[in-house]
């Protein structure tokens, strides 16, 4: 029962790293463009995907280290530094995209400025994380 839990909390972690206001927002427009035209794009991404994520678990499993540590142990930091500092960018603009579409939200909800918006948002998400 303890390791469906632990299935159960990867897959949960995995699906909500996709329901974003990022990815949400860009597939409501590639839809709204596009149509039913680019769904095969999401299927072969979604097929890459799976087949990342198991080859991943099977390298953390069966060598009890992450891709990271694996790619850091193999290759050096030099190497590892690349995909670090884009995985670092990456991040901080999938926060700047979580912290613009909680200033929309706060916007349509509250009818202020949307400029005024960022900095109490930031404040109040940092003390939810806190």
């Amino acid at each position: 029962m303890k390791n469906l839990l632990k299935a159960g909390l990867g897959v949960v972690t995995s699906i909500a790293g996709f329901i974003e206001v990022g990815s949400l927002s860009t597939s409501a427009q590639a839809g709204a463009a596009f149509g039913f035209r680019l769904l095969w794009a999401i299927a072969l991404a979604t097929i890459c995907l799976v087949f990342l994520i198991e080859m991943s678990g099977r390298l953390a499993a069966v060598s009890k280290h992450t891709l990271a540590a694996a790619v850091r142990e193999r290759f050096g930091i030099r190497f590892q530094s690349v995909p670090l500092t884009a995985e670092i960018l990456l991040d901080t603009l999938v926060l700047a995209a979580e912290l613009g579409g909680f200033c929309v939200a706060l916007h349509l909800l509250t009818g202020t400025d949307a400029r005024w918006c960022p900095l109490p948002a930031a404040l109040l998400v940092g003390l939810l994380l806190w």
